[in-house]
């Protein structure tokens, strides 16, 4: 699902950003936001691949990856109920530990990338009150400038 979701937002950076739309201000934003939003879902894809976030289930999985987990744990859980308690144990066992590893390196990333995120939005808020600032500036010259002396 993340991979779609970047392919999708490359489609449209390289569609905004093309000559047909290169001289309207409008899609230069939109490019910049959405160049910004990609390069934080690609972090969020290296750091879920590197195991230090972790996706939930009830998360943002599409639908049919969350009908394929559901239909895995059910036929885990009936095999346990049929007394396969030797298996069923152990992979307890082994999922409480694959869980403790996860949780740990979950909650690092998720702290970095939630920290990241925030100093990523004061930046953007910095340029557009720069660029805010610079417009109203701009808008007093003129009035100046069509005053008459």
């Amino acid at each position: 699902m993340l991979t779609e979701m970047l392919n999708e937002l490359n489609r449209l950076i390289t569609k905004y950003s093309g000559d047909d739309w290169n001289d309207k201000p409008t899609a230069n934003v939109l490019v910049e936001l959405l160049m910004e939003h990609a390069f934080f879902l690609q972090m969020e894809v290296t750091e879920v691949r590197a195991g230090r976030r972790k996706l939930q289930s009830d998360g943002f999985l599409g639908p049919e990856t969350r009908e394929a987990r559901r239909r895995l744990r059910a036929s885990t859980n009936s095999s346990e109920a049929l007394g396969d308690t030797s298996n069923a144990t152990e992979r307890r066992t082994q999922t409480q530990q694959t869980k403790n590893i996860h949780n740990r390196f979950s909650d690092n990333g998720q702290r970095e990338f939630a920290k990241k995120r925030r100093a990523a939005r004061k930046a953007r808020e910095r340029r557009r009150a720069r660029v805010d600032a610079r417009k109203e500036e701009r808008a007093r010259n003129q009035k100046e400038k069509a005053r008459p002396k």
